[in-house]
């Protein structure tokens, strides 16, 4: 069995998540009686909108799953490990939506994955958009608390150049390739996805899941992956070893060595997924994602190693954007860092993600 060290950071961020959805949740039953100025109370609020917390309890929607209508839109909350007895943490429940009744199918899979100790819960908008546009969609659960970038710029992992690929390989494949995870093949993104749309093939057999399915084997092809934060970094790397057909990046991709002063070598590796497959949306003032401190850091990537083309266009311009795959946006200009980080997640985007996502 690999260690799995223990990351402060990881720890901190999940507690403090916690402790201000309390205090939010406090404030709302008390009438806001511990925040007492207007100005106060938003401050808070747009702090908790960027650690993507929302009005209603994901922790208690996490901790009891179900299913049900979402407006017109059906969604199963399905926790990991009913789907497969191999899964054995992280189970928070996927969330999943077959397209909306009555609109065109695309038969195709959208599947997003959360970022750093968030969930499926949390990005609820963004999958239930691809509902409406008639995809297939699917928020995966996966084991997302440890921080690429805090794990391979600590410790002995610093000096390690193969750090930021091996550690998102084993996340993605399951492969037993980093010393500083462990997740095996069930556990992995690409374990879990597979468990999952054979579980929804048995359970649900006229919403047409098999589509994404030969034998045991995912149907890349028609498949799409897209995440934010820690989660775009996920999908990026995927698009380089599978022929996804799209790739979708929010507030990402932000793997830089500060020992090396260098982005890694991974993304620059061959790509499976289609040329110009990747697009993106970040807020340009996110100095999460712009982990190096360059503002430009991420822009570049999607352009230099990612083969994202297109002059860095504001979505105020509106649709088509210049047909650029790389978007920036200022919405939220005059919030918190995290809530620049969390920017592309939030409701007011949707035209925004069916370009980017769910064309």
């Amino acid at each position: 069995m690999k260690p799995n060290p223990f990351s402060i950071h990881s720890f901190f961020q999940i507690f403090f998540l916690r402790f201000f959805h309390f205090l939010f949740l406090l404030c709302l039953v008390s009438n806001f009686l511990f925040c007492k100025k207007e100005k106060e109370s938003n401050d808070d609020l747009v702090v908790l909108l960027g650690l993507n917390l929302y009005l209603r309890s994901c922790a208690g929607q996490n901790a009891n799953p179900s299913n049900g209508m979402v407006g017109a839109l059906q969604r199963y909350q399905i926790p990991p490990s009913l789907t497969s007895a191999s899964i054995n943490s992280d189970n928070n429940p996927h969330h999943v939506y077959p397209p909306q009744q009555g609109v065109t199918k695309k038969n195709l899979l959208s599947v997003f994955y959360p970022g750093t100790g968030s969930s499926p819960c949390e990005i609820g908008a963004i999958l239930q958009q691809g509902a409406t546009r008639g995809y297939h969609v699917i928020g995966l659960s996966y084991p997302n608390s440890e921080a690429v970038n805090s794990v391979c710029n600590q410790g002995a992992a610093r000096s390690d150049v193969s750090c930021f690929e091996n550690m998102r390989n084993e996340v993605v494949t399951g492969l037993q390739v980093s010393p500083y995870i462990s997740v095996d093949t069930n556990n992995s993104i690409e374990g879990r996805l597979l468990s999952l749309l054979q579980y929804l093939k048995t359970t649900y057999p006229t919403e047409g899941w098999d589509t994404f399915l030969t034998g045991n084997t995912i149907n890349w092809a028609n498949v799409y992956v897209g995440g934010h934060s820690q989660g775009s970094g996920h999908a990026a790397y995927q698009g380089k070893i599978r022929a996804v057909g799209r790739v979708s990046i929010y507030s990402g991709v932000s793997d830089y060595s500060l020992q090396t002063a260098s982005i890694p070598s991974w993304f620059s590796n061959a790509q499976a997924a289609p040329a110009g497959s990747y697009y993106g949306l970040i807020h340009e003032n996110d100095t999460v994602a712009n982990f190096s401190g360059n503002m430009n850091q991420v822009t570049d990537v999607w352009l230099n190693q990612l083969g994202m083309t297109g002059a860095l266009t504001n979505t105020s311009v509106g649709s088509p954007y210049g047909n650029s795959k790389r978007l920036v946006t200022t919405a939220c200009n005059g919030m918190g860092s995290a809530a620049l980080h969390s920017c592309p997640m939030v409701n007011g985007f949707q035209s925004i993600w069916n370009y980017i996502s769910y064309p």
